[in-house]
This record gives C-alpha cells, structure tokens and sequence, in this order.
C-alpha cells in the first residue's frame, strides 16, 4: 500500500489522472465496439456537426448541438453500464431485469427523440433556405462536396467491412479522405473547436467500424495523413 504522503506526491497523482482517462476511454471503446446504437450515434453526430457548419450556425447553436450529441452518447453509455449491471446480477431470465433494461433503453430513445427535434429546430430552418437559394448553393459547392465526401467515406468503409475486404488499406484511403474534407470544411483555424471534435468522432467512429479493433492507430495514422495532405496542399495554393 502506497503511504498517504507518497500518493499525493505529482508524479503518482498524475499517473492517477491518467489512468482515469485509460479506464474512461476502455468504456467508451467498449460501447462503441458492442453497441451498434452508438456508432450510429457517432455516425450521426460527424454528419450533423458537418452540416452544421455548412449550414454557417452560430457558435452558440454549435454548442447547444454538441451539448445535445454528448448527452446521447452519454445516455447510450449508462444503459449500456445499467445492461452490464443487470446481467451480473441476474443472469438468467428475470421480469424486474427486463424492465431495467427496457426503461434504460427507453431512456435513452427518448433523449434520442428530444435531440433530434432539437437539432430540427436549429437546422430546418437554415436548411431548407439555403438549398432553395441557387446562389447559396453555388457559394457552398465546396462545402457540399466536402460533406459528402465525409458521408461515402463512413458509408463506403462500413459496407466494405462487411463483404471483408482488406482493412488498413482501406482505412488509410477512406480515413484519410474523411480528415482531408474534414480540415476542408472547417478550414482548421476558421473554426477549431469544431475541427477537433468531429475529427475526434470520425477516429473513434472508424475505428468502431473497422474488423481489427485491438488498436486504434489505424484510424489515428489515417485521419492524421488526411491533414498532412491537406495541409501540403493548401500550402502550395
């Protein structure tokens, strides 16, 4: 047992702090690899988050979006916490067990709902008097290309995984293109916060989707080669 004195010492409580972090990131890749609610959660949150900014919102819409997001992945992770729980309790058949789990699951469907209603409010609006503007469109045609090119990227890397095809070339390739239009999109300085947030969903979601799930570097090494190229090419325009 470690005394009083030498576990308030900087050096262990860092290490405390970051084995928090390793201990917290093991749960949430845990959901993600087990859960298909949650990648599709993650799915949805990089497209919304993109569209969000295509969309030109506030940062205070930003915000309130992302809060949203976070608390459906948060209630995603409780019930999936709660579903472990009830197993371990009650391995076998049990009616009270089913209830915990069904209300958990419909705990979060309808957090579920409120945010997709909250995010209609924010972005119908916006959307449908953008797209019906020829000369927005026009003005936003890069934006558009660079989201869907993030959308076929996540759709093309998700079906090729199922008919297993080779992963890491894959990922390099669709992972690298999710980043480069990423960093496109949010042009990187123009709006960081939101660069570092959907770049950190698209490693954690590719990384779900990908069969080899005992290393995250695969996804990492590719989203980090789509901002190198990104940044190669923006600086020889």
């Amino acid at each position: 047992m470690i005394p009083q004195e030498e576990s308030r010492h900087p050096k262990n409580m860092l290490l405390k702090v970051l084995a928090s972090f390793k201990y917290a990131f093991t749960g949430l890749f845990h959901v993600l690899l087990t859960q298909r609610n949650m990648r599709f959660h993650f799915c949805m949150a990089v497209w919304v988050m993109c569209f969000a900014i295509v969309l030109d919102l506030t940062g205070f819409q930003k915000a309130y979006l992302f809060m949203v997001i976070t608390f459906v992945f948060s209630m995603e992770v409780i019930n999936t916490c709660i579903e472990a729980l009830v197993d371990l309790l009650s391995p076998g058949f049990n009616s009270s067990a089913k209830i915990a789990k069904d209300t958990a699951a419909a705990a979060v469907l309808v957090v579920s709902i409120g945010s997709l209603m909250s995010a209609g409010y924010l972005m119908l609006p916006p959307f449908f008097e953008s797209f019906s503007s020829a000369a927005w469109l026009k003005s936003h045609m890069r934006d558009l290309i660079a989201v869907a090119v993030i959308v076929a990227s996540v759709l093309v890397f998700w079906g090729t995984q199922v008919i297993r095809l080779p992963m890491v070339p894959l990922m390099l390739a669709v992972g690298g293109a999710a980043s480069f239009s990423i960093c496109l999109l949010c042009r990187v300085g123009n709006d960081l916060i939101s660069f570092v947030a959907i770049q950190f969903f698209s490693i954690l979601l590719f990384h779900s989707l990908g069969r080899k799930h005992d290393s995250v570097l695969p996804p990492i090494i590719s989203h980090a080669l789509g901002a190198i190229v990104y940044v190669f090419v923006a600086s020889m325009l």
